[in-house]
């Protein structure tokens, strides 16, 4: 049984990862403007990116647009996934513990995770062909960056998932004792 101080660390590490968790967010749903309207900043942050940054500085119009909101959507499909596990810090910091709630909240950052890196190299793609949509035939790309990272991410994702689903079937089995006492 855990002691009444793991449970004030627990409170109190949980508290300050909901608040990272809100910084995350934001930087998740800023990254991609911040692309295109903070230059010098990108270029440390796009190592993994399938065209260049002067490629994409210099779109305009409907292909800038559609561009931007093709490259926001694995930063928003991680957003949702830190809004989650926001969630499970959350109850975690009001002692909602051994319940399903925050199993479900970090099950969900799980499956965030996996969408969003199997989401990754696709959006990449239709980001090279977006932003050279323009040039004439032949000269247009289509580009797919994958790294060692993605497949690291998919393990990580994964193994979240089936901790939560053996948690999950803990909080079941636990309840279920308690019921017949």
């Amino acid at each position: 049984m855990p002691t009444p101080s793991t449970f004030k660390r627990v409170r109190m590490v949980s508290t300050l990862l909901h608040w990272a968790c809100a910084v995350a967010i934001l930087f998740q749903i800023c990254v991609v403007p911040l692309i295109w309207y903070a230059p010098g900043w990108a270029e440390v942050s796009t190592s993994q990116m399938t065209i260049s940054l002067a490629e994409l500085h210099a779109l305009s119009g409907w292909q800038k647009y559609v561009t931007m909101a093709v490259m926001m959507i694995p930063s928003l499909v991680m957003a949702y996934g830190l809004y989650r596990l926001r969630k499970m810090f959350v109850a975690f910091a009001r002692d909602v513990i051994f319940n399903p709630e925050p199993i479900l909240h970090l099950k969900a950052f799980g499956i965030a995770l996996l969408a969003q890196t199997l989401i990754k190299p696709v959006t990449g793609a239709l980001t090279s062909v977006l932003a050279t949509f323009h040039r004439p035939e032949g000269e247009r790309v289509l580009s797919i960056g994958l790294s060692n990272a993605e497949a690291s991410t998919l393990f990580l994702g994964g193994l979240i998932i089936v901790i939560a689903w053996v948690l999950g079937e803990a909080v079941r089995i636990d309840a279920e004792n308690r019921s017949f006492v």
